[in-house]
C-alpha cells in the first residue's frame, strides 16, 4: 500500500464515481479499481458496496477515509515544513458562529502579534460541521460548545462554562420579571439552528423537564435572534458574552427561568491521532489564554 493507494480512495470517495475519479486523476478507469481492489485485499474489508452503477462508502471505508485524510495531509505538511526549513508553519482552526463571535478578533490579534511566522486560517460554522472537519482533518483543532458523544475519534478538553439567558424587548410581558420552564416553553421562542451548540445546550434543559422547545424563528445569526427579541417578536436564549451588550443599552431585558438554568460549556477539540506541530501547540496555548 503507497501514499498514492490512498490518494486514489480519497478521490473515489469525494466522487462516489470511479470513472469520475479516473478523470480528476488523470488515470484510466481500470487502473483505479484495481487500486481499489489491492486497498480491499490489503485491508480484508470491502470499502464500497456497488449497486445500480453507484458507490456506496461502507463503514469500513469511511474509517479508512479518516485515516487517509490525516496520513495524506500530514504527509502534505512534512513537505511544506521541511522544504521550507520550518521558515513558516501552517495552522487551521474551526470554531462555532457562538465562539467566534465572541473571541475571533482577539485570536486573530494575538496569533498574528505573537506568532507572524504562523500562517493561520479559521473557519466558523456550527458545532456539529466543526466536529465533521475536525474528524475529516480538514482542520488541526477546534472550538466547539457541543461535542458528539458518539464520537470516539476526538482529544476532548473542557475550556470554559458560560450561562446563558432568556431575553426580550422591554415593553414584552409588562411588569413580570419571572417564568418557569414551563411557561416559557409556551412562548415564541427565537431560537439558534439544530446543530448549533447553543441550541443543544437549550434543548437538553427543556428535554430534562420533560418539555419541547419548539421555535417560531430559528436561525444561525445570534444578531439576527437578538434583533428580533429586541423588536418585541419573542424570547430568545443566548449566551451572556453575545448579549451583555444590549442588556447594557437596554435594547433587551432578561426574564429569570425561576426553575432552570441555562448554560454551556467550551471545548477544545483535536483528532486523536492528529500530530500537532510546535505551530499549532503554540497557537492552541494562545486560544486557551483568550477564552480563559
Amino acid at each position: 500500500m503507497t501514499l498514492r493507494h490512498l490518494e486514489i480512495f480519497r478521490a473515489v470517495c469525494a466522487r462516489e464515481s470511479v470513472t469520475q475519479a479516473a478523470e480528476a486523476l488523470n488515470m484510466t478507469q481500470p487502473a483505479v479499481s484495481m487500486a481499489v481492489k489491492e486497498l480491499e485485499a490489503f485491508y480484508g474489508v470491502r470499502l464500497f458496496e456497488r449497486m445500480n452503477r453507484r458507490l456506496y462508502i461502507t463503514e469500513a471505508g469511511r474509517s479508512l477515509l479518516q485515516y487517509a485524510d490525516t496520513v495524506l495531509t500530514q504527509f502534505q505538511e512534512s513537505v511544506q515544513v521541511l522544504r521550507q526549513g520550518g521558515a513558516r508553519g501552517r495552522c487551521r482552526f474551526g470554531m462555532t458562529v457562538t465562539i467566534g463571535e465572541a473571541w475571533l478578533p482577539a485570536i486573530l490579534t494575538r496569533l498574528e502579534r505573537e506568532l507572524p511566522q504562523l500562517d493561520a486560517e479559521a473557519f466558523i460554522q456550527n458545532s456539529r460541521r466543526t466536529e465533521e472537519m475536525v474528524l475529516r482533518n480538514e482542520i488541526d483543532f477546534a472550538l466547539v460548545d457541543n461535542v458528539s458523544a458518539a464520537s470516539r475519534s476526538q482529544h476532548v478538553t473542557p475550556l470554559l462554562r458560560e450561562t446563558m439567558a432568556a431575553v426580550c424587548a422591554p415593553d414584552l410581558f409588562p411588569g413580570r420579571r419571572e417564568m418557569t420552564l414551563a411557561e416559557l416553553a409556551e412562548q415564541r421562542l427565537l431560537l439558534r439552528e439544530s446543530g448549533s451548540g447553543t441550541r443543544s445546550s437549550v434543548d437538553a434543559v427543556f428535554q430534562a423537564a420533560g418539555l419541547k422547545a419548539v421555535p417560531a424563528v430559528e436561525g444561525i445569526s445570534a444578531s439576527a435572534l437578538l434583533a428580533c427579541a429586541a423588536a418585541g417578536a419573542g424570547i430568545t436564549i443566548l449566551p451572556r458574552s453575545q448579549i451583555e451588550a444590549a442588556l447594557q443599552a437596554g435594547t433587551v431585558r432578561e426574564l429569570t427561568v425561576t426553575d432552570a438554568v441555562f448554560q454551556r460549556t467550551y471545548f477544545l477539540v483535536c483528532h486523536r491521532n492528529k500530530y500537532l506541530t510546535e505551530g499549532m501547540k503554540q497557537a492552541i496555548a494562545i486560544v486557551r489564554e483568550v477564552i480563559a
